[in-house]
């Protein structure tokens, strides 16, 4: 199973004490839109950030992404979150950067929420009420000749890994904010071999051992945060500043 579907089959098994979930999407062809279990629901979009979302068969929202850099690519993320008043979805989109190297590339893939309300104005383009971390994958061309690989132990490729799920929390807060659901977001950020960094050549580094084979946690890029709408800003705030991270945040 894809690493993107892999994620909305674990979102759509954490169940929040709301009784809310994030529902997968899943796409019955090459070029079909993502849909709920039943078909009612449908999310499409284009790589160049054209969205549409279906209910029923019938259009009810459409938007273009933001750009915000030349060579942003997006797609629909496959899970969404059914407001429990009824009155709209929160759908994620999928902002995908991506950069080659020299025996080397690297993805990485933000996640931009946004919220589609039900009988709003057509022309009226949905919200985005949240932007985080999605997921990264990462490597680092790390040989250059024989003796490289000696001193790397054979691993040649420094690699950087991030991954995310976002699930609705316990709303302790519905009364305040408008009926949004509270979000608790975790991210786990890995790289391998032990000790290697994207800001330091890592055949600086004294030669490796069997014990530097391993995936290593990234304390302080891995964390959990509490989102919060605030219903007059109309976006979601997290409880504490994100960590920069740009060894796994930039391409």
């Amino acid at each position: 199973m894809p690493p993107i579907l892999m994620m909305a089959a674990a979102l759509a098994a954490s169940q929040a004490t709301t009784g809310q979930s994030f529902e997968p999407l899943t796409q019955a062809g090459k070029d079909a839109p993502l849909c709920t279990a039943e078909g009612g629901l449908c999310v499409s979009g284009t790589r160049e950030g054209a969205f549409a979302v279906t209910q029923d068969g019938k259009p009810v929202a459409q938007w273009t992404a933001k750009k915000e850099q030349d060579d942003d690519r997006f797609l629909p993320l496959p899970s969404v979150l059914r407001l429990r008043d009824g009155s709209g979805v929160l759908i994620g989109v999928g902002v995908r950067r991506s950069q080659m190297y020299s025996g080397g590339n690297a993805e990485v893939i933000l996640q931009r929420l946004m919220l589609v309300r039900w009988g709003q104005n057509q022309e009226r383009e949905p919200v985005t009420v949240m932007e985080a971390p999605y997921s990264s994958d990462i490597s680092i061309r790390a040989c250059f000749d024989e003796k490289d690989r000696k001193q790397r132990r054979d691993a040649c490729a420094d690699q950087y890994a991030l991954t995310s799920t976002l699930k609705p929390a316990p709303d302790t807060h519905a009364k305040t904010h408008g009926g949004m659901p509270d979000l608790m977001l975790v991210v786990k950020a890995t790289n391998f071999p032990r000790g290697v960094s994207r800001n330091a050549d890592s055949l600086a580094m004294p030669a490796l051992t069997s014990a530097d084979l391993v995936e290593e946690t990234d304390t302080a890029c891995t964390y959990s945060r509490r989102y919060t709408f605030d219903a007059v800003a109309r976006t979601y705030r997290p409880d504490a500043p994100l960590p920069p991270c740009e060894d796994f945040t930039v391409p």
